[in-house]
């Protein structure tokens, strides 16, 4: 199978913009993609439209997508698991494989069941996806762990530094300690209650800004709540003097990809995080942010940022730094690109090695 044409590459979205593995695993790369001389083709899921319809919406689309196939020299699928049957029947469609793995899905989310039924299941579906391609292109090295064969590339989420920098955010008044993120992880922020009051108490005018999709819980911390939306995807950063990151220590949070991290860090505001998995290698503690694992250090590296101002110049500058050397754009798209070729390249040698070019 010769391509002398542009290879086309059809990819299945777990959803559209507004989802961000989505937005910055798939979408932040169109561009270099298709300057690289491939024709890239969204096949992008929908929700369906009740609750009562989620699984026979479910089974309609493992059957579109194992059923038909698509006019493509490659298939590229985001975060979607297949049930052994489907996975088997993917393979059989014939052609080159790529699975983009960016979270902890062969474990139930937290906000689901979480029975022994329901893990088997995650992990059962997870894994025979994974079974059925030539690669797992994974976030992080938890995530490469978890694979069942050696068939894996680490490639971590890429932040576009032109859009996420300095300059694009503004500046606070007065010091504000910021979270970012969904509603479902507000548990983490909220259990650091205890060292925000006692923040608060110290720093009398101290605001904390969480930006999601509801309030938090925490009593006796002055905070400002804003809505998150696509349209103020960068912009409501502003204001934050530092950012926060908690986490707790689970299965599920050690393969989270330190997305709002390198956020933060690409924004120049400096950060503290729990050092809990890709964090601890993003994060070179004392040197482009701060990692805490209890209250009082919670506490302590907060209060020692609220307070120095030439610490947080250093943790912004060192941070950025980071984002752009090892995270951006410029760096991740490129290896993505050579990633995809690889796979088409090795297809193309095993037909040719194969009698008479034949599968």
């Amino acid at each position: 199978m010769e391509f002398s044409h542009r290879a086309r590459i059809v990819v299945k979205t777990i959803g559209d913009e507004q989802v961000a593995s989505t937005r910055f695993r798939v979408l932040a790369h169109l561009e270099a993609l298709r300057s690289a001389g491939f024709d890239v083709v969204l096949e992008m899921r929908s929700a369906p439209p009740t609750r009562w319809l989620r699984l026979p919406w479910r089974l309609r689309e493992l059957l579109l997508d194992t059923t038909r196939r698509p006019e493509a020299d490659l298939l590229f699928i985001q975060r979607r698991t297949y049930p052994p049957m489907f996975a088997r029947r993917l393979a059989k469609l014939g052609l080159p494989l790529v699975f983009d793995l960016d979270d902890a899905l062969y474990l139930p989310p937290p906000s689901a069941d979480q029975g022994e039924g329901s893990r088997s299941r995650y992990r059962r579906n997870c894994d025979a996806t994974c079974a059925a391609v030539d690669l797992v292109i994974c976030g992080n090295s938890e995530l490469a762990r978890q694979v069942p064969h050696d068939r894996t590339e680490i490639l971590p989420t890429a932040i576009d530094c032109r859009r996420f920098a300095p300059s694009a955010i503004a500046p606070g008044a007065e010091p504000v300690i910021g979270w970012v993120g969904h509603s479902d992880n507000l548990r983490h922020l909220e259990a650091l209650a205890d060292p925000l009051r006692e923040l608060a108490r110290r720093h009398s005018n101290l605001r904390l800004l969480v930006v999601a999709d509801r309030p938090p819980r925490i009593d006796g911390v002055r905070f400002e709540f804003r809505r998150w939306s696509l349209a103020t995807e960068v912009s409501c950063f502003s204001d934050i003097t530092v950012g926060v990151m908690p986490l707790d220590d689970t299965p599920w949070t050690r393969a989270k990809c330190s997305f709002k991290l390198l956020q933060y860090m690409a924004l120049g505001i400096p950060s503290v995080a729990s050092p809990v998995g890709m964090n601890r290698e993003v994060i070179d503690d004392g040197r482009n942010g701060c990692l805490a694992a209890t209250p009082e250090e919670w506490f302590n590296c907060l209060d020692r940022l609220l307070s120095d101002g030439d610490l947080r110049k250093q943790f912004a500058a060192a941070g950025r730094d980071t984002v752009v050397n090892r995270f951006s754009l410029e760096v991740i798209s490129p290896r993505l690109i050579d990633l995809l070729q690889g796979v088409l390249d090795r297809r193309t040698n095993r037909v040719r090695s194969q009698p008479n070019g034949l599968r």
